[in-house]
């Protein structure tokens, strides 16, 4: 048996044009993936230990007193698994307002309610894209719903820290 017959086919089986055009598509379909789906090495991801602080705005004092430290805690929506609170801080909630008469903004206290700063710990990766705690993808700005042992509460995340 001969490589190529009088037809021109490989082993008899299979055209040699045909052979080049499915040579051809694995070629393109190889540098499609490595252009659009390798990945880079600059996108290293390292593992680090990511603290963020999540803003509880103008919350009750009977909220307050139950958040402890070392407290795990939750997404309330989704469910995952955010961090555990390695601090937390307190101080009268406030408003800003403005006076139209006098042309002025006011900051007052609102009476019995407070705003709480948490922050959370976790394991996370870094990337040049993103910041990942727990796997969950974490940004300044964002809106977080929280819970914890007894309580629920939606917040802010209003800090970010990782080692480098």
């Amino acid at each position: 048996m001969r490589i190529l017959d009088r037809k021109g086919r490989l082993f008899g089986k299979i055209n040699i044009i045909d052979l080049t055009i499915i040579l051809i598509i694995v070629l393109i379909a190889g540098a499609v993936y490595h252009v659009y789906f390798r990945e880079d090495e600059s996108a290293q991801v390292l593992a680090h230990r990511i603290e963020y602080d999540i803003e509880l705005a103008a919350r009750p004092e009977t909220l307050v007193e139950v958040i402890a430290v070392g407290d795990n805690i939750w997404d309330s929506v989704r469910g995952h698994y955010l961090g555990t609170v390695v601090d937390k801080q307190v101080r009268p909630a406030t408003k800003v307002s403005e006076d139209m008469v006098k042309g002025k903004y006011i900051v007052a206290k609102i009476p019995n309610m407070y705003d709480v700063i948490i922050t959370l710990e976790a394991n996370g990766r870094v990337t040049p894209y993103s910041i990942l705690a727990e796997g969950i993808e974490v940004k300044v700005g964002q809106r977080i719903y929280v819970k914890g042992k007894g309580y629920a509460s939606p917040g802010f995340i209003v800090g970010l820290r990782y080692d480098e």
